[in-house]
């Protein structure tokens, strides 16, 4: 069975990622999940996903930027992209977030974001023969 590319979500969110895994998998994904940074990290070094969704509020209100800047910082993980799934902007943690610095990511999408738009973002970065991004 051909599959479209591999998927990785890294977010504490049990049910999310339960969700997200069920529809990128039915559309032909490989996917693995992890529940915080440094699990994802370990991951993404054994498995070499071609597309990460990243939540930021995991166990620290800011894990998710330490994140992906590990992931920029490593010559083996930085060609990977990444997509910060976040309700960052609607907490109580909104003033964590740096703005006073380039963050190290492909693309943001609030939560709750569709499943068709999670899909299509997939498809976009990680789907083979993928269509380009709707505006």
């Amino acid at each position: 069975m051909t599959t479209k590319g591999k998927v990785l979500i890294i977010d504490d969110d049990p049910d999310l990622c339960a969700a997200l895994h069920a529809a990128l998998a039915a559309d032909g994904f490989v996917v693995y999940t992890a529940g915080d940074g440094s699990l994802g990290l370990e991951m993404m070094r054994e498995e070499k996903p071609d597309l990460v969704f990243l939540d930021i509020i995991m166990r620290g209100p800011v894990e998710g930027v330490w994140v992906s800047e590990e992931i920029y910082a490593d010559p083996q993980l930085r060609q990977v992209p990444v997509v910060m799934l976040t309700s960052i902007v609607d907490s109580e943690y909104a003033g964590y977030f740096p703005t006073d610095r380039p963050l190290c990511a492909d693309m943001f999408l609030d939560k709750p974001a569709s499943i068709g738009k999670i899909l299509e973002v997939a498809n976009h970065y990680a789907g083979r023969s993928a269509p380009p991004l709707s505006a």
